[in-house]
């Protein structure tokens, strides 16, 4: 039996070659970002405590998954700001401003309202593809995570400064409730 580090065909994946994927549900075109990080899907699985005389005896419990964050470009073309501020609306937030006029109690904003429905389906599938290296050098996708039930929680749209020269970031943390890897 040999080792694995000796064997010519071993490539073990590499943190660099990823790509990430929004295909939104509503036949929207899909998009692949300019992702500088991403993390991988994580769970935790909970441990229940049952105590019998001197010895306390551990079961697995429930297995909660963890968010993902997501570091991008916002690029100029696509303009990752106007679609995450579109996100907004497609979920069914409406900005106060849009109202016919100021809203009182008596008349309140009457608008959609959020749902997990409209907030996945806005999202679509997220996939995160795990790339390496096939024939002749070219990229072949070696594996996907896909995020099931997603939605976004929080976008930070990064800040401006003019002692800097760096790119604008946009940070995403996605709530998820599985994930599936094929």
């Amino acid at each position: 039996m040999s080792n694995f580090w000796t064997s010519p065909t071993f490539e073990p994946k590499r943190a660099f070659r990823f790509l990430v994927e929004f295909t939104p549900g509503d036949g929207a075109e899909s998009l692949q970002f300019l992702a500088k990080s991403v993390s991988r899907p994580s769970y935790t699985v909970s441990s229940n405590p049952h105590k019998f005389f001197n010895h306390t005896f551990h079961y697995p419990g429930r297995v909660e998954w963890g968010t993902v964050t997501l570091t991008l470009v916002d690029a100029l073309e696509p303009n990752a700001s106007d679609i995450f501020m579109k996100y907004l609306g497609s979920i069914g937030y409406v900005n106060p401003s849009e109202g016919s006029s100021q809203p009182t109690v008596s008349q309140p904003i009457i608008g959609k309202t959020i749902t997990k429905s409209s907030a996945t389906s806005a999202t679509g599938d997220i996939l995160i593809k795990e790339m390496g290296e096939g024939a002749n050098g070219v990229a072949k996708i070696d594996g996907t995570w896909k995020l099931q039930n997603a939605f976004i929680t929080e976008v930070n749209f990064g800040e401006h400064s003019y002692d800097s020269e760096d790119m604008i970031d946009i940070q995403l943390t996605i709530q998820y409730d599985w994930a599936t890897y094929s």
